[in-house]
């Protein structure tokens, strides 16, 4: 813009040191007035020839400056892939999946002319891998069937209840004398812990168990676990299989374990399984929500313990078939409900029954419901 006005006031002086070396009566002077009439149009012409030429070449010069500031600045920054990042959520191996496509870049192309052209592509933001989990394949099976009648007792509270607790919770808990009682006995009976893995391995392989196996679960990881029964299950040298709800631990929900509690039972011995996120229905839901709920605290799990998650309990005993082929896609070991009985197959390893240990169980009651299995 100063470049213009600049070539007009040029112009403009011209003009008036044209007209002051032409004196006022040149007119008279003449012999020839046409030759005055002439340089007039020449001045003229010569004006409005030069300030539309120039106003038009200044503006091309100053749109070719932006648009080459355009390209160069669009050029450094453009984002790049970062690496170990993908748009897809990780398939079970075994499964059909399309290859992931590498996202797009937008690129300028060099122009051969004065005008610069561009390839345009849409950038879709990336999406971070999820934490890498375990996924063991079964043990591969020597091809002798085998069935299992071990006893899986199922525990949720080891605490006295609380003033005012409702039916469910009255049932749920066993007091921590009563449950030192089941201990004691089991202990003289001559059962010994084992894990739901041990199982897998003698259905699978024939690994030898212990005359007389038994698993003891708690389900949903409440604090007492920490407080009152792992410390009973080390002074009698059993193990236990807590699962657990990660969301509880990840929100450091006082009534349940934190990731501590976790590392240090996990550390000590005990099996740590899961239980869900939440304590949700899991029947009827889409994939993604089983990834997140499922996997996601699997992932939990495992990036706290560093050991493989390969059980589940359903919350509630809730499943369908569609989470069943879920469980199995995502190399699930097995998974266990609250339907009584013990009968442990490799085929129904998603659906192992288990005894439930209500509130007001004793030794005796807990005696006749493993005589019972007999």
């Amino acid at each position: 813009m100063r470049a213009t006005i600049w070539a007009l006031e040029r112009l403009g002086a011209s003009g008036r040191f044209l007209s002051k070396r032409i004196p006022a009566n040149y007119d008279q002077r003449m012999e020839r007035p046409q030759q005055l009439q002439a340089h007039r149009r020449l001045i003229s012409i010569t004006l409005w020839t030069v300030i539309p030429s120039g106003l038009i070449g200044l503006c091309l010069l100053a749109l070719s400056h932006t648009i080459h500031a355009a390209v160069s600045g669009t050029s450094h920054r453009l984002p790049s892939t970062p690496a170990g990042f993908s748009l897809s959520i990780p398939t079970p191996r075994g499964s059909l999946a399309e290859p992931s496509t590498p996202l797009s870049s937008l690129t300028a192309s060099p122009a051969p002319m004065r005008t610069p052209t561009f390839e345009l592509s849409v950038i879709m933001p990336p999406t971070p891998t999820p934490y890498p989990f375990f996924q063991e394949p079964l043990p591969p099976a020597d091809g002798q069937t085998r069935a299992l009648q071990v006893p899986i007792l199922m525990y949720h509270y080891i605490s006295d209840p609380p003033s005012g607790a409702d039916r469910l919770r009255l049932d749920l808990s066993v007091r921590p004398s009563m449950f030192e009682a089941h201990l004691q006995y089991l202990r003289q009976a001559g059962y010994e812990t084992v894990s739901l893995s041990d199982l897998i391995f003698h259905l699978t392989q024939g690994h030898p168990l212990p005359p007389r196996p038994i698993v003891l679960t708690f389900d949903d990881g409440y604090r007492d676990a920490y407080e009152e029964a792992f410390p009973r299950l080390r002074r009698y040298g059993f193990r236990g299989t807590f699962f657990v709800l990660t969301g509880r631990a990840d929100e450091g929900d006082p009534r349940y374990l934190s990731w501590e509690q976790i590392r240090q039972m996990s550390e000590a011995g005990m099996d740590i399984q899961l239980h869900g996120r939440e304590h949700v229905p899991l029947s009827g839901r889409d994939e993604a929500f089983l990834f997140y709920h499922i996997i996601g605290g699997k992932q939990s799990i495992e990036a706290h313990t560093g050991r493989p998650v390969r059980f589940f309990a359903y919350p509630a005993s809730d499943y369908d078939q569609h989470l069943i082929q879920f469980l199995a896609g995502y190399r699930f070991w097995g998974a266990v409900t609250t339907i009584y009985g013990a009968d442990e197959r490799l085929e129904n390893r998603f659906l192992w029954p288990r005894i439930r240990i209500r509130g007001t169980d004793d030794v005796g009651t807990l005696m006749w419901k493993l005589s019972f299995l007999k």
